[in-house]
């Protein structure tokens, strides 16, 4: 059945983006979040430090269908608040229950509920 889940990405600007360039990924902590999540699939930096950003919400039946819409469509069932890549490791997906999973090498990773209450908060 489907419903609504959220998505959060780690966005990188462009100013962000040029002192990565500049300085390499540990210039800043959102940079180090963001390799951390990317790589590792570890989004533990990233959340404690209100990295992450409500990019989407997609209307799938299931997190396995909102990796599939996030990467090739519809497009008609995503709605963009933010610049959005197409979903991938690292990347944390809400469902409509407020139960989050990262994204990661293969299939989806539960999220602690300590990082739970910290990313709802901040999106709210």
């Amino acid at each position: 059945m489907p419903q609504i889940f959220t998505v959060f990405q780690i966005v990188i600007d462009k100013h962000l983006s040029d002192l990565i360039n500049k300085e390499g990924w540990d210039c800043h902590p959102k940079a180090k979040a963001y390799k951390e999540a990317m790589l590792d699939g570890d989004i533990r930096t990233g959340v404690m430090h209100d990295c992450f950003t409500k990019v989407a919400e997609v209307v799938a039946d299931d997190l396995d269908h909102v990796f599939e819409v996030g990467a090739i469509g519809p497009e008609d069932r995503i709605t963009r608040f933010e610049k959005m890549t197409s979903i991938s490791v690292g990347n944390i997906i809400a469902d409509a229950e407020g139960n989050c999973s990262v994204v990661a090498d293969f299939g989806f990773t539960p999220l602690a509920q300590t990082f739970h209450k910290m990313l709802l908060k901040e999106a709210a």
